[in-house]
């Protein structure tokens, strides 16, 4: 019987889940697949992939379908994508169930604008960052309130250890 979990990191842009879902894949030994890898790979003339319906869900198939097939060998799989939608979440609720862990990062907003505004690589801004949040929230019957952590005050590590003490716990 295999302990394998599939781990969903989302939030907005600027509330680090890359950061983090890169030390929760090393500390847990897991897979760690991130959406923005793969849209980078596939479509790096785009800027913002949600003017592209059809090619963001080319991205959230193949997202998906690298999950389950990884999670089918074995492997502890770590998402970090921005994960919207009620149909795709449900989709990952339905296929992986009780091995399924979905966290939302869900500081306050001025926390993830001055982070966003600290990037070196690149910034979303207030409108995105705005436009994300409010949807966030909305997801908050669907996901659980219990699912979101405030990271705002904590080091990526301190995030990182309450992330894998509640892997651990549901392992």
């Amino acid at each position: 019987m295999s302990n394998a979990k599939v781990i969903v990191i989302t939030g907005p842009c600027g509330v680090g889940k890359t950061t983090l879902t890169t030390m929760i894949a090393h500390q847990l030994g897991g897979l760690r697949i991130s959406g923005d890898e793969i849209k980078h790979a596939l479509f790096p003339e785009i800027a913002d992939i949600t003017d592209h319906p059809e090619k963001l869900k080319f991205i959230k198939d193949l997202l998906f379908n690298k999950s389950k097939i990884n999670f089918e060998n074995g492997h502890t799989v770590i998402i970090d994508y921005v994960i919207l939608g009620r149909e795709y979440i449900a989709r990952f609720q339905q296929e992986f169930k009780e091995d399924l862990l979905f966290w939302v990062l869900l500081p306050s907003k001025a926390v993830i604008y001055a982070r966003d505004e600290r990037r070196a690589c690149w910034s979303s801004g207030r409108t995105v960052i705005d436009s994300l949040y409010e949807k966030y929230l909305e997801l908050i019957p669907l996901i659980g309130e219990a699912n979101y952590i405030d990271n705002g005050g904590e080091t990526p590590e301190e995030s990182v250890k309450k992330v894998v003490e509640l892997v651990r716990q549901k392992t």
